[in-house]
């Protein structure tokens, strides 16, 4: 039996009355008793459940019963007796009144939003890609492409047969390579020439002139546009999207706000650029796109050689140039000489 008591208020679980009592340990049971020593509650400590330490604040003890205790704790005697009763405080507690603990627990939270940042939210905004409404896709590509037309391109100057060409041969090969999957070609011209072929939501195409007269060879803009194919295949934009607005689209999608996203759409088609994850993917599809067809990547090959060199830099009021969009990287020039071979 213990000898130490502690003065309390029990609440009973219906009325707002506060009792004041005596709590005390008597062979492992948590005992209650009233000023004059009538006693009011006896349970089992280990089926109590008590409250965690906070500063200065009262601990409160649920009872079984549906009753609880606010013990006054201020000098911590109450915390000191649970401990000597075996009552220990949770892990998390312990490890916050001891640095190394909490240097431990930040450490842990920054590398789990590490792994989401960088793992879980890729992820979301994948699965999230291929669930969201084609309508609504297209609606988010119409809005960027609008922007773009606005502030960046104007109508093709492409002599018509050309630009019909190119599109045919698209249609043809499309068909091969990925049958059923939407696509829209639009021919747009920028100041400056701009060489650049872009991928919007919903599976606009958007080439711009001057890569098609920078290429030269209808075989290498054949297969740019199979590249940018790739990306609408993977829904590499829509992505881009959702990972670049990051966890307030996701919320917005999982509970049905869908104009908080594309509001910031047009924010977001600045932020075009491809990780390499997703050229990777897009370059992986234009060498079965080019197989599909029987055609050779050399010309392909030659095309990112010359844009290498060239190294063009983006304007003020121009659209961005390929390269800053579609990085240039030796592992793309080493898969497309391997094909070559």
């Amino acid at each position: 039996m213990s000898l130490t008591t502690f003065c309390a208020f029990r609440f009973d679980g219906r009325h707002a009355e506060a009792v004041p009592v005596i709590v005390r340990l008597d062979d492992g049971d948590l005992v209650v008793e009233t000023v004059d020593g009538t006693l009011v509650d006896r349970n089992r400590l280990h089926r109590t459940v008590v409250s965690e330490p906070l500063d200065r604040a009262p601990r409160v003890v649920w009872l079984p019963g549906g009753a609880t205790l606010e013990v006054p704790d201020a000098d911590r005697a109450f915390a000191r007796q649970l401990a000597s009763w075996g009552v220990r405080s949770s892990i998390a507690v312990r490890l916050q009144q001891r640095w190394p603990g909490v240097v431990a627990a930040l450490a842990l939270i920054v590398a789990m939003l590490g792994l989401f940042y960088f793992r879980g939210l890729p992820a979301t905004a994948r699965w999230l890609a291929f669930k969201i409404p084609p309508r609504l896709e297209e609606r988010m590509g119409e809005q960027v492409l609008r922007v773009l037309d606005k502030h960046y391109v104007r109508p093709s100057v492409l002599d018509v047969e050309r630009r019909r060409r190119i599109a045919q041969r698209l249609s043809l090969a499309a068909a091969a390579a990925a049958p059923g999957v939407r696509y829209r070609l639009e021919f747009r011209a920028a100041g400056n020439e701009g060489v650049n072929a872009l991928t919007l939501p919903g599976g606009v195409i958007l080439v711009l002139d001057g890569l098609v007269r920078f290429a030269g060879d209808e075989d290498a803009v054949l297969g740019v546009l199979g590249h940018e194919l790739g990306h609408v295949v993977q829904k590499h934009s829509v992505r881009q999207v959702l990972q670049s607005v990051g966890v307030g689209a996701v919320a917005s999608l999982l509970w049905g706000d869908f104009s908080g996203v594309a509001a910031s759409v047009p924010i977001v088609a600045g932020m075009l650029g491809y990780s390499r994850e997703f050229e990777r993917e897009a370059d992986e599809f234009t060498i079965a796109f080019l197989r599909a067809q029987h055609l050779s990547a050399r010309p392909l090959y030659r095309f990112f050689v010359k844009v290498h060199k060239w190294q063009g830099r983006p304007e003020d009021g121009r659209v961005p140039d390929f390269l800053s969009t579609h990085p240039s990287t030796e592992e793309r020039l080493d898969r497309l000489r391997r094909e070559i071979r």
